[in-house]
């Protein structure tokens, strides 16, 4: 039986614990299931990804990432990016070629299969971030693009800027990369970078239409590409998720600079932030991230998934199954 998921996290904010409604992804028994079917299976950080033939399904976990370490759960939070992804990839594909086909269930998306190219393209609107803290130290140059000086924390950048990145595995690090860079290893031609950058500058615009409608501001994002087998790159992963990208409250943001307060997010960095407070950047043990914190920052994505779709967000309480594996 479907919930508001409104009501659950209500409900949640009464409870010792959360534990009964974390789905931390599909069993190792159920993957053997879809291996002896002949899927091909691959985990990342967050989602687990089946491929069949020329498709691939991926099913969102409530695992919660940052500083490429695994922080805790989230509860629902997968069904939540998943239902933001299915907006904005289908948004998306309406003004350039995206690996979107269907949502499938609760948590799972159906799409095509690509070969990843092995980085992420940071769109970056405004100085925040890693870029931020580097700037901070001092730097002025970062992923082939110079910034200049006097730039305040949180200030508009003055022209969009692509930082991109090496590809790592799950859980490890990503390194900062440049367009040169990406070029003089082979991991993309020329041509092929032209192509991305044209798209990711096309996807942010977008990101950044829809999102001023909602009172928001997307500060940055990240996206990523593949190729089919004819060649032809297409954007794969998700986007424009608060997992994925930063998001801040338009109407605050003025007044908040201009009382030296942070912009009021709506994204994974409440979490980032709560972490570096901390100390922590990565490295050592995880701290333990409060149960109240969580919740706060499930509320934060259920306001975004709610807002994009215009109603009340139903999950099913109680489990989540799919034999999508048997479907095909």
């Amino acid at each position: 039986m479907k919930k508001p998921l409104r009501e659950i996290y209500k409900q949640l904010r009464e409870e010792n614990s959360y534990s009964n409604y974390i789905f931390n992804g599909i069993s190792d028994t159920e993957i053997k299931k879809a291996e002896a079917a002949g899927f091909s299976y691959y985990e990342g950080k967050v989602r687990q990804c089946f491929g069949y033939d020329k498709n691939m399904f991926v099913v969102h976990t409530d695992r919660l990432s940052a500083f490429d370490r695994l922080i805790g759960h989230v509860p629902f939070k997968g069904s939540i990016l998943n239902v933001i992804s299915d907006f904005w990839l289908r948004k998306a594909s309406e003004i350039l070629p995206t690996h979107y086909l269907t949502k499938l269930d609760e948590r799972t998306l159906k799409t095509r299969k690509a070969s990843p190219i092995k980085t992420e393209v940071i769109v970056r609107g405004y100085l925040a971030g890693s870029m931020m803290r580097e700037y901070k130290k001092g730097q002025r140059e970062f992923c082939g693009n110079s910034l200049p000086e006097n730039l305040s924390p949180y200030s508009k950048l003055p022209e969009v800027m692509i930082t991109p990145t090496t590809k790592a595995a799950a859980f490890e690090h990503d390194e900062n990369s440049s367009a040169d860079q990406l070029i003089s290893e082979g991991i993309v031609t020329s041509e092929e970078w032209k192509q991305i950058d044209t798209m990711s500058r096309e996807l942010f615009r977008l990101g950044s239409e829809v999102s001023r409608e909602r009172d928001w501001i997307l500060v940055d994002t990240k996206y990523e590409f593949g190729r089919l087998p004819d060649g032809q790159i297409i954007l794969i992963d998700e986007i424009h998720t608060p997992d994925s990208s930063r998001l801040w409250k338009n109407s605050s943001y003025e007044s908040n600079l201009a009382n030296n307060a942070s912009p009021e997010m709506l994204d994974k960095e409440i979490i980032r932030n709560y972490l570096l407070n901390l100390g922590f950047e990565g490295k050592g043990q995880v701290p333990d991230v409060p149960r109240e914190k969580i919740i706060d920052l499930a509320s934060v994505y259920l306001d975004v998934a709610e807002s994009l779709i215009g109603e009340d967000f139903y999950v099913n309480a109680n489990s989540f199954k799919t034999n999508f594996y048997e479907k095909v």
